[in-house]
């Protein structure tokens, strides 16, 4: 039996920087190191892999036809222009029927835009801390911004909730790009102020406001789709004692905070237990709840924060997780609990296979 042809997409770090993207810009994208394991990992599952340089490569592939030998993709680009841009690859691979591992593209990008999918849980009963949006076009000439930010604030249904200190982050964007020790703002003056400069770093894109959620921070790797899916591990965030002082003052989950993903690992994680902590396993069921809710698939992480109230709330759904080995949040808790990247890869894949009855009888009689 053939072994299963594999198209890993991937999005480089060092070709976008090459390019002049900034360090920023490129927070969620593969480093070399990191092509190479996932490569390797997936070859060391039986699968043949065709490597992808990202979307233009792939548009360029498809339109040759050598899609046509693929069996699977296993697609972890996350693309790099608008708000729907970590569904692009999805979006031509469903478009074209190759059967793909992770989310489908209507989730991510749902997952992808943190207002709507707060939303979403919302509706669900999941919960989530209060939220109130500045459009982008309250940045348009003309407008008063500090009455424009003052109207958002006092028409959310959460008015009576959006209290100081609140929290400003960019509405589409992951690895917590745009977080720094200016997005947690004290006063109203802050508050416009802090909100001006995101928009002059994200000019295109909404702002999200939330209120401040002082507890523990907490990211709970999940594997599978649906009933299936279950928990990995969960690990605790321990910005306090990181080394770099901006990740310290922001006290707010600035994953790598425009530091070169090649630096040395200065995002603690401590891996916690469900069975010693009624608050973890309470962060846990919240964050499966949440993960079947927006019909997530195969693998990734839901980041959630403890409120003043001692109740876990959902920080945003991350369906396409960093796969880094012993650095991103996922790998490292799943290290801890026992799955090397190879036996990580292999339980991702067996959950794509799943939802392709032909393909997992081809994999099993590998």
């Amino acid at each position: 039996m053939s072994p299963i042809v594999t198209a890993f997409i991937y999005d480089s770090f060092e070709s976008y920087r090459a390019q002049g993207f900034s360090i920023e810009e490129c927070q969620e994208f593969d480093t070399q190191g990191t092509i190479d394991a996932t490569i390797r990992s997936l070859e060391a599952c039986g699968h043949k892999v065709v490597p992808v340089a990202g979307i233009k490569q792939l548009v360029a592939m498809l339109a040759e036809g050598k899609h046509e030998s693929w069996d699977l993709a296993f697609p972890t680009a996350e693309g790099i222009y608008g708000a729907g841009r970590e569904a692009q690859v999805s979006g031509l691979l469903e478009a074209y029927q190759i059967p793909h591992v992770f989310s489908d593209a209507a989730t991510l990008s749902l997952s992808h835009d943190k207002a709507r999918t707060k939303m979403v849980l919302e509706h669900l009963g999941i919960r989530t801390a209060p939220f109130a949006i500045v459009p982008s076009a309250c940045f348009d000439s003309g407008v008063d911004l500090h009455s424009a930010i003052a109207d958002v604030l006092a028409k959310s249904r959460y008015a009576d909730a959006m209290q100081f200190p609140l929290f400003i982050k960019p509405n589409c964007e992951g690895s917590s790009k745009g977080i720094s020790p200016f997005s947690k703002v004290r006063t109203m003056a802050e508050l416009e102020q802090s909100v001006r400069q995101l928009h002059s770093r994200f000019p295109e894109q909404d702002i999200l406001i939330e209120t401040f959620l002082a507890g523990s921070e907490y990211t709970v790797s999940i594997l599978g789709t649906g009933t299936s899916a279950r928990v990995i591990g969960t690990a605790q965030q321990d910005w306090k004692s990181s080394t770099t002082e901006d990740i310290r003052e922001a006290n707010y989950h600035p994953f790598w905070a425009n530091h070169d993903p090649d630096a040395e690992d200065d995002h603690p994680l401590r891996v916690v237990s469900a069975k010693d902590s009624r608050k973890v396993q309470e962060t846990e069921d919240l964050a499966l709840k949440a993960w079947r809710a927006l019909g997530c698939r195969d693998i990734g992480r839901v980041d959630m924060r403890m409120g003043l109230d001692g109740l876990p709330y959902v920080l945003e759904i991350n369906a396409i997780p960093g796969m880094r080995p012993s650095f991103s949040a996922l790998t490292k808790t799943a290290e801890s609990c026992g799955f090397n990247h190879e036996q990580l890869l292999g339980a991702v894949l067996q959950s794509a296979l799943e939802r392709y009855s032909q393909l997992k009888l081809r994999n099993q009689s590998g």
